[in-house]
């Protein structure tokens, strides 16, 4: 992103000469060409939100996808209520706290799902001991 201090400071000169007294010293043609340099920067800054939320929704439908999973699993009576009140509160987190939350739900997915990444271990051994596949054939 590109630092915008001189424009910010230019907003600020303007603001200070729009009194009676100095309005005639405004230089309207440095306003043109500032106002057509912010129009770059507003279509710029747009296509930004656009990209953004986009990248949102999608965290937030991976989310989603992952907590319904997760809920179905563990079949506790009010596994679904809290996914719901859960999947509710996602569209006012910020961005730092949804990537956060999809680190937090992934870790959880994968605990509830062993298997699908990779070979599940076998409780009796503890974690250094990995299920003999061959018995499932």
């Amino acid at each position: 992103m590109e630092n915008h201090n001189k424009h910010i400071t230019y907003v600020k000169e303007l603001v200070a000469s729009l009194t009676d007294d100095k309005l005639s010293m405004i230089d309207f043609d440095r306003l043109k060409e500032w106002l057509v340099e912010v129009i770059a920067i507003f279509d710029g800054v747009q296509q930004v939100r656009n990209d953004v939320d986009v990248l949102r929704q999608d965290y937030i439908n991976r989310i989603a996808g992952m907590v319904k999973a997760t809920a179905v699993v563990k079949r506790q009576p009010d596994s679904w209520d809290k996914a719901l009140t859960y999947l509710e509160s996602l569209s006012s987190l910020n961005a730092d706290e949804l990537i956060e939350a999809y680190r937090k739900t992934s870790a959880c997915f994968r605990d509830a799902f062993p298997t699908s990444f990779g070979q599940a271990l076998d409780r009796k051994r503890g974690i250094n001991g990995l299920k003999d596949l061959s018995v499932y054939k």
